[in-house]
């Protein structure tokens, strides 16, 4: 079995929010993570947020929720020093989601956990607002401490539990002693992430953040900026300028040292690349003459950019290092290929072969499902480690190999009759013929054991068997005497597939 991922626990105040929490409630209780507590703290509210908040929680976490009740206003960091700092066993690691907001990827809770069990303390997305604009989220540099390098980490935060227990009450409150009215979420972050510099950004819009809200700060101060009032500008300056904690988690270990000689030897790499820069701007080099583009290139270059911009987690994918990149014209085949309905595609992957994290990357970015089966478990969950790494949902099943017979060839495939009840109307079927089964000529036996789990109104089969022509010849054969009215094409991707779509 995959290994059970960290536990969430989701850490949600608010305030008079009752037209919010639907919205909020419902996008905790979507997440694909199996392991979700939500502390939920109504901080003194006057309308009906306690009551839609208690019946909310109950439909759909019950017995996955704590649910607190103010006497008094007490404001987002005294609520995170009392009650957050109580509920820290009931997860590994925190996530802080206003009751106002709400997360728009259900499978986020789950992604970052894997990253916590790879073992970053802090990971954080970006995030869209409720009028369609995109938030300002972006990575810190882990060789250099985080206050310096200013705001980063808004939404969607979250940490590793037992950073936040070593946080002083003193960062929580103003010089003064009262408890920081504002800018809160700085209060938590910057504290935390003073501790380690075991940083991990994730390049995706994973909340939705609401600005209408009257009861919202930057709501309440006409002469605020952006989402800003004045007093969120001074907290939030105050809480900068307060003294970092000691960092015990670095990079490479658990001494700054290694942190030290690595960024030493950055900063002497610069300075060498910019002497050798300075050096070629000097050298009298003749302008080169212009040549025509060939075609080639032309394509090329705008194939690349298709993809990068629609489907940016093929760059990662290829840059992880995890197997060989995807060719850029094998990339645009399967791109459209994967659209030749021309609707979002519903892919069955057997194997979890080399095409299944690329193809996850595009039928995530066409808005499809993409479900990945294998027979081998550590295939599984090497899979399911490199999708969520990438920001993908990892969405892969190690299904135990069953026999089965055709034509005179007896082998074994994953029992797909174990998959859920759900896991059905399939229109694509994609087989990694080296990895379907135990031997590569256990893909003959794909087709007749799927063809349950596939949309009966039509769909097609791809077998991916690059130089193995005798054995995709073997299988349409096979095949055609089962379902002649298909049409097979071998030869397709190059040479490298066999293509059955209907007739």
């Amino acid at each position: 079995m995959i290994p059970t991922l960290p536990r969430a626990l989701i850490y949600m105040t608010g305030r008079n929010c009752e037209r919010y929490l639907r919205a909020s409630i419902e996008s905790v209780a979507r997440q694909t993570h199996a392991a979700v507590h939500l502390l939920f703290v109504d901080d003194c509210s006057d309308d009906g947020t306690l009551e839609t908040a208690r019946a909310l929680l109950a439909a759909h976490l019950p017995g996955r929720h704590t649910l607190v009740r103010n006497p008094q206003q007490w404001g987002k960091a005294r609520n995170a020093h009392v009650h957050l700092r109580e509920s820290l066993g009931r997860g590994d690691f925190v996530a802080v989601l206003d009751a106002d907001d709400q997360l728009i990827r259900p499978a986020i809770l789950a992604e970052m956990a894997a990253h916590y069990a790879a073992g970053y303390d802090v990971v954080w997305t970006t995030f869209e607002t409720d009028t369609g604009h995109a938030g300002g989220s972006r990575p810190l540099d882990p060789l250099q401490p985080p206050r310096p390098q200013g705001w980063r980490t808004s939404h969607f935060f979250s940490f590793r539990a037992e950073l936040f227990a070593n946080v002083p009450e003193s960062y929580l409150q103003d010089d003064a002693g009262r408890w920081i009215p504002a800018a809160c979420d700085r209060a938590i972050a910057l504290p935390v992430l003073d501790q380690t510099r075991r940083y991990k950004f994730m390049p995706v819009s994973a909340l939705r953040y609401t600005t209408n809200n009257p009861n919202s700060h930057h709501n309440r101060d006409p002469k605020g900026s952006a989402f800003s009032s004045r007093e969120q500008s001074a907290c939030a300056e105050m809480i900068h300028a307060k003294p970092p904690l000691p960092c015990t988690r670095w990079v490479l270990g658990e001494r700054e040292g290694g942190d030290e000689a690595l960024f030493a030897l950055r900063q002497q790499l610069a300075g060498e690349l910019q002497a050798i820069n300075r050096k070629i701007g000097t050298l009298a080099v003749p302008a080169p003459v212009a040549a025509e583009p060939r075609a080639d290139d032309v394509w090329s270059q705008a194939a690349a950019a298709t993809l990068a911009q629609r489907c940016p987690a093929l760059l990662t994918l290829m840059m992880d290092g995890q197997a060989a990149p995807l060719g850029l014209r094998d990339a645009w085949r399967w791109w459209h290929w994967l659209q030749a309905e021309g609707r979002a595609p519903s892919v069955l992957e057997v194997g979890a072969g080399p095409l299944a994290a690329p193809l996850k990357a595009m039928v995530q970015a066409l808005g499809g499902r993409f479900l990945s089966v294998s027979g081998d478990r550590g295939r599984a969950q090497a899979l399911a480690a490199r999708l969520a790494a990438a920001g993908l949902d990892a969405d892969v099943q190690h299904l135990p190999l069953a026999s089965a017979t055709l034509a005179a060839h007896a082998g074994h495939v994953p029992d797909l009759s174990s998959l859920a009840s759900d896991r059905a109307g399939f229109d694509l079927l994609v087989v990694c013929a080296a990895h379907a089964g135990q031997v590569p000529a256990d893909a003959l036996l794909t087709l007749p054991s799927a063809v349950g789990r596939l949309d009966p109104t039509g769909f097609r089969v791809c077998v991916w068997a690059p130089g193995d022509a005798p054995l995709r010849t073997r299988i349409a054969q096979t095949w055609h005497e089962l379902a002649p009215a298909l049409t097979y094409i071998d030869q397709a991707f190059d040479g490298q597939a066999l293509c059955v779509h209907p007739a």
